[in-house]
C-alpha cells in the first residue's frame, strides 16, 4: 500500500510528484475531448496548468493570508522560471518563436487582458496612460524574444492569460460567445501549445529524479490508498 498523507505521517515526495502529473494530465486530456467549446478548453487547460504549479505552501499562504510577494501571479512566475531552467531541449523557445507572430502577438495587443486597462476602468485616478503601458509591455516581450529571454516572454504572456482566467472564472464573459470571445480563442490556442510542453518538461525532470522537491507538495494530497 503506498504511503499517503494522514495524521500518522506525510507521503513521500515522489508520490506528490506522481499525483501532480496524473492530475494535470487528466485535465489536459479533458481539454482535448471532442466538442469542447473554446472557453471550456481554456478552463480545462488552466486547471491542468494550476495542477502543475500549485503546491501546499502556496495554498497555505493563501489560507493564512501570509503571502505578501505578489500572490498567485508571483507563484506561477516562479514556477515558469523553474520550467525554463529545466527545458534542456528548448521546447518552449521553439513554441514561443513559432507562435509569437500569431496568437501570442494578438493576445499581447488585446487591452481586455491587460491589467492596467481594467484598473483604469475601475478607478479614473489609476493607470490613465494604460495605452503607453500596453505599448511598453509589447516592446518588452518583443525585445525579450530577440535576445531569447523566454522566461520574460512567458511571464508577459501568462500575465495576460491570468487576467483572462480571472475574467472567465469571475463571470466576466457571456456563455458561449459574448464579450471576450477573441481573447478566449487566442488564449486557449496558446495554452494548448504550452501546457503539454510544460508537463513534458516536468515529467522528464521527475523521471530523472522521482524524489525531486523542486515542484513542491500538492496542495490537496491523496488521502486514500488508491489514486482519486
Amino acid at each position: 500500500m503506498p504511503e499517503r498523507d494522514t495524521p500518522g505521517g506525510p507521503a513521500p515526495q515522489r508520490q506528490h510528484n506522481e499525483d501532480r502529473m496524473r492530475r494535470a494530465r487528466s485535465w489536459l486530456a479533458r481539454s482535448r475531448q471532442a466538442g469542447a467549446e473554446e472557453v471550456e478548453r481554456f478552463m480545462f487547460l488552466w486547471i491542468a496548468f494550476n495542477a502543475a504549479y500549485g503546491n501546499e505552501a502556496a495554498l497555505r499562504d493563501f489560507v493564512e493570508r501570509e503571502d505578501e510577494r505578489g500572490g498567485e501571479s508571483y507563484r506561477f512566475r516562479t514556477f515558469l522560471r523553474n520550467i525554463v531552467e529545466k527545458d534542456a531541449n528548448r521546447i518552449l523557445e521553439r513554441i514561443v518563436w513559432d507562435e509569437f507572430s500569431g496568437p501570442i502577438r494578438v493576445l499581447l495587443a488585446n487591452p481586455y487582458v491587460f491589467r492596467p486597462f481594467w484598473r483604469s476602468v475601475w478607478s479614473s485616478e489609476q493607470d490613465r496612460d494604460w495605452r503607453l503601458s500596453l505599448a511598453g509591455s509589447k516592446k518588452v516581450a518583443g525585445a525579450a524574444l530577440t535576445r531569447r529571454d523566454i522566461f520574460t516572454v512567458l511571464s508577459v504572456v501568462f500575465d495576460r492569460l491570468y487576467t483572462l482566467r480571472n475574467q472567465i472564472f469571475h463571470g466576466g464573459a457571456t456563455w458561449p460567445a459574448g464579450f471576450g470571445r477573441d481573447q478566449i480563442r487566442d488564449g486557449s490556442r496558446i495554452m494548448a501549445s504550452l501546457v503539454p510542453a510544460i508537463l513534458d518538461i516536468m515529467q522528464a525532470d521527475i523521471g530523472q529524479n522521482p524524489d525531486s522537491e523542486l515542484w513542491g507538495k500538492v496542495a490537496y494530497p491523496r488521502i486514500n490508498p488508491e489514486p482519486e
